[in-house]
């Protein structure tokens, strides 16, 4: 899963980077509104972190922008503004937590985890591919037989997209989007990730969809 961090506070947003990555979390994280706005419209994320008061865009005008292209990506706000207003005006906007500093991190991963939940990809964490294979999507794990298989970031990234549309192509597009961050890339990066992926699951579960991209099937 990967996680948007906006937060000027270098200590706090170092923590909360380290304290998701050491949870399985892909986080990106920033400190100013200005770096935040060119990533949020370049890239993909499941969810974000945001404080209000930074140095640019601030927190509700990120909120704008993220509603604006999606309802449904859980957002949480993180603040030290304890004032009724501000909170109002952040659920108006369509925050889906408000989070007052300061916090327990526990807070807010109990908080990760309830949104997480609420996804419409997923009903539940633990996604059973057949009888064998199985792929959480909260620690972003790939299971055989309850044993995890090792995977590299990049492949969890993949592993993730395509359980996330599972049954449904996933396009070159929203790979190259989603595990590359759109960044330059050559085609031979994308088949080889996706050979490496498909000979650590059963025969037949990754499928090339020629001319559109990969789907993962459920068996």
């Amino acid at each position: 899963m990967k996680v948007f961090l906006l937060e000027d506070d270098f200590a706090l947003n170092k923590i909360i980077t380290n304290s998701l990555k050491n949870r399985g979390f892909f986080v990106h994280n920033y400190h100013d509104g200005y770096k935040a706005v060119e990533m949020i419209l370049n890239n993909s994320y499941d969810l974000f972190i945001l404080d209000l008061n930074v140095i640019g865009f601030d927190g509700h005008q990120i909120l704008k922008i993220i509603r604006k292209n999606n309802k449904d990506i859980p957002v949480i706000i993180i603040s030290a503004q304890i004032d009724i207003e501000n909170i109002q005006k952040s659920y108006n906007l369509g925050c889906n937590d408000y989070i007052k500093k300061p916090f327990d991190f526990e807070e807010l991963f109990l908080r990760i985890q309830y949104h997480v939940q609420k996804l419409k990809v997923t009903d539940k964490f633990l996604t059973n591919l057949d009888n064998s294979f199985s792929y959480d999507l909260l620690k972003q794990d790939l299971y055989y037989k309850q044993q995890a298989i090792e995977l590299s970031i990049k492949e969890k990234l993949l592993m993730t997209l395509l359980v996330q549309n599972l049954n449904k192509v996933t396009s070159i597009e929203m790979i190259h989007e989603y595990v590359w961050d759109s960044k330059e890339m050559e085609a031979v990066s994308m088949r080889s990730l996706i050979h490496k992926l498909k000979k650590k699951l059963k025969n037949g579960m990754i499928i090339n969809v020629r001319g559109e991209g990969y789907k993962l099937i459920k068996h």
